[in-house]
This record gives C-alpha cells, structure tokens and sequence, in this order.
C-alpha cells in the first residue's frame, strides 16, 4: 500500500505550481494600485498643507473631526467642526436646515472643499470614502489625524 506521503506531496506539490502565477499576479496587481494610490497624493493632506490653511484667512475648506464625542474633548484641530463617523452618512444626506440645526454649522456643498481627520486616519479614511461614494467631488483625508497634528504643535 503506498504511503500517506507518496500520495498527498505530489498533488500538493501540483497545486502549488498551479497557484504560484496567479499569486505572483496579485501581488503584481497590488503593487500597481499602491503605486497608483500613492500617485493620487490630492487626496491626502499632509500636515504642513492644513497647517498654511489654518492660518490663512481665506477659508475656502471645511475641515471635519469624525472621532467620537469623547475623543474631542482632548482637543481640536482649530477650524474643525465635529460629525461622528457613525453619523456621517446620515449627515450628508440631510437637508441643510436640519444638517445646520443638528451640527451647528453650514451644510457644505458637494463640490466644496472638505478634509476629514480622526485620532490616526483610519476613520477620516472611512468618511473620505463614504463622501465619495455620495458624490462630494473634492473631498480629502488628512492621514495623520490628531496624533500627528499634536506631536507636530507641540514641536514647533
């Protein structure tokens, strides 16, 4: 009777072979989109960017907090407003007279110039895209977030 090895390492060796090209695609395939991701900088705004807006006095932005209620009491990026990631979806699709009567602020329009931040970007990740899928055109994520814009304060 042949052995338990002699028959299952040759078909798994098979099976690997016949793997390996579609794996060494995919890899293929996600170094392009990181490439391409990478390229899209637009999308991201760095620190020494939002810093320079602040600053100005031309406000042509609305910056959004999307942490949670609690997490803003350790402070604020001056300029922010606050909309929970778990409420953003339903924020933007409210009429601007309720949107301003819930959240204190003037609706923005869907071309308008919007940045999300939270604690480490993740979150503002997720509002990017989810303001992207309800068709706002000029939307931005700050991927540092408040960890990197308070260790960048505090150092200057």
């Amino acid at each position: 009777m042949p052995s338990f090895s002699s028959l299952v390492l040759p078909s798994l060796y098979h099976a690997t072979r016949q793997a390996a090209p579609r794996v060494a695609r995919s890899s293929a395939s996600f170094s392009t989109f990181s490439a391409n991701a990478m390229a899209n900088k637009p999308d991201l705004v760095t620190f020494e960017e939002l810093d320079e807006r602040i600053h100005k006095s031309d406000k042509n932005y609305v910056l959004i907090d999307v942490r949670e209620p609690g997490e803003v009491t350790q402070g604020v990026i001056p300029t922010s407003h606050h909309i929970p990631v778990g409420t953003l979806q339903e924020a933007l699709t409210l009429e601007a007279k309720e949107f301003e009567a819930r959240f204190g602020f003037k609706k923005f329009d869907k071309n308008d110039e919007v940045i999300f931040y939270c604690r480490s970007g993740r979150r503002s990740g997720i509002a990017f895209e989810t303001a992207k899928s309800l068709g706002y055109s000029s939307v931005r994520n700050y991927a540092g977030s408040w960890i990197d814009y308070e260790s960048k304060v505090k150092g200057q």
